[in-house]
């Protein structure tokens, strides 16, 4: 298979697995978010005990995709490493502090006990989306790859308008996919659904306004480097499922809102992936030329290699996931 066939089939399939993250990880991390929010301790035991059979899996596409771009694209991956060692230093702290708190949680019965562990899981939870958000926004926005002379300057040189507001976008996104979740694991308890379809709602609304803000950062920012009528086109489809899900939660149905936001969240990393492309971490006008495809990626023969691993492990991993939602689902 030629090079530049196997980099574009790549460029996708790591696209694909960061998508897939965000929306398994979403209701995962969402979940623990929502700790924050309730102090009652048998809505904060129902939120853990939804979270406890996926989070390990869940985490995996986030490795995979990781692993994906240091085998595919390695230049790009010592670049986004080496220029982002603090954020992502943090964002694994954070993650191992989270993991901890669900493990855990229901290792001794007091109350002070839980208490700790719930506060640790909202707090590591809710930094680490943040994280996960500021990553993304400096990486779509090319600012990665500028480099300062300082520690500070090149900590703080992350910390953009479009990278806030991708943090912004990623806190209401998680928190929604973690209320719309929880909402489907909780049929059984009128009580919960109401409460975590009033969480979603306003999760909802929020996200909406994200959106329409980092829309608006990403227009300004966008300085005639794509047609403006393509770039709003492809604003606007991701809107849509946005909208749909605003329209679904009125009647409560939180299953198919969760099926929109998904979308939405599939939607906008191939959106914004086909904006950069063959980029994979975009120009900076005036700074930086961007780093192509062709230059970040590996040899056609490590492609291809990686590519009959992937077609073997990630149907495995997708089976995997399936079987333990439909085998927890039943013991639920």
């Amino acid at each position: 298979m030629e090079l530049h066939i196997l980099q574009f089939i790549w460029f996708v399939l790591t696209a694909l697995l960061l998508a897939v993250f965000l929306i398994m990880g979403g209701f995962d991390f969402g979940e623990g978010m929502l700790c924050a929010f309730s102090k009652n301790p048998k809505v904060r035991e129902h939120l853990i005990k939804n979270i406890l059979p996926y989070w390990d899996a869940n985490q995996v596409w986030l490795i995979t995709a990781g692993g994906a771009l240091f085998a595919a694209f390695p230049v790009a991956y010592s670049e986004v490493l080496s220029q982002m060692y603090v954020p992502v230093m943090l964002l694994l702290c954070f993650l191992v502090i989270r993991v901890v708190a669900i493990e855990f949680y229901f290792s001794e019965e007091q109350r002070w006990w839980r208490n700790f562990c719930a506060i640790m899981l909202a707090i590591s939870s809710i930094t680490s989306v943040v994280l996960i958000g500021v990553a993304l926004g400096a990486i779509f926005g090319g600012e990665v790859l500028l480099r300062k002379e300082s520690f500070t300057e090149n900590f703080l040189r992350l910390f953009t308008p479009l990278s806030m507001a991708s943090a912004l976008l990623c806190f209401f996104f998680f928190g929604v996919q973690g209320a719309l979740f929880a909402s489907i694991k909780s049929a059984n308890y009128n009580e919960l659904v109401v409460l975590f379809n009033k969480y979603a709602k306003r999760m909802l609304f929020g996200l909406l306004f994200a959106f329409v803000l980092f829309a608006g950062v990403l227009l300004w920012k966008n300085q005639g480097k794509v047609n403006p009528a393509t770039l709003c086109g492809f604003l606007v489809a991701c809107y849509i499922p946005l909208r749909i899900a605003s329209r679904l939660m009125r009647k409560n149905k939180a299953m198919w809102a969760f099926v929109c936001t998904s979308a939405f969240a599939l939607i906008t990393v191939f959106a914004l992936s086909f904006l950069t492309y063959p980029n994979i971490i975009p120009a900076v006008k005036g700074y930086t030329e961007g780093l192509s495809i062709l230059e970040a990626s590996s040899s056609a023969k490590t492609l291809e290699i990686m590519l009959w691993v992937a077609l073997v492990g990630v149907p495995l991993a997708i089976a995997y996931n399936i079987y333990a939602h439909l085998v927890f689902s039943r013991k639920k």
